[in-house]
């Protein structure tokens, strides 16, 4: 038995999680198995006769993880998948950009009041 090597940075844990993918903008939620599984991306198993889009939203149950996925293949009723990179939590915003922002904000509170005043918000 012939081992096959291995290509991905991220090993994936094999799997059999119940998911749901949103295929069209709008649409209804269409159920999927996740047959694995790694921090980059996953297989899936979802009937062929589904039309996907090249990216769509997919939860995943068990984890209420919800997640952007970006086809890479599709053979028959299975699709691999890379997940869109996640914004990590606690970005450090730099100050000056804090700084903009709030009087930003003054700024657009004292134009709402002057407009306010003079009546012109009908």
């Amino acid at each position: 038995m012939t081992k096959i090597r291995e290509r991905r940075r991220n090993p994936r844990q094999r799997s059999l999680l119940g998911a749901s993918l949103q295929a069209g903008p709008g649409g209804s939620a269409t159920a999927c198995l996740v047959r694995n599984v790694g921090p980059e991306g996953a297989k899936l198993v979802v009937s062929e006769a589904v039309p996907l889009p090249a990216s769509f939203p997919i939860t995943i149950d068990a984890r209420s993880e919800t997640r952007t996925a970006h086809i890479v293949w599709r053979a028959g009723d299975c699709v691999g998948v890379r997940f869109a990179p996640t914004v990590a939590a606690g970005v450090t915003v730099p100050l000056h950009l804090v700084r903009e922002l709030r009087a930003v904000r003054t700024e657009n509170a004292a134009l709402r009041e002057r407009l306010a005043a003079t009546g012109g918000d009908d």
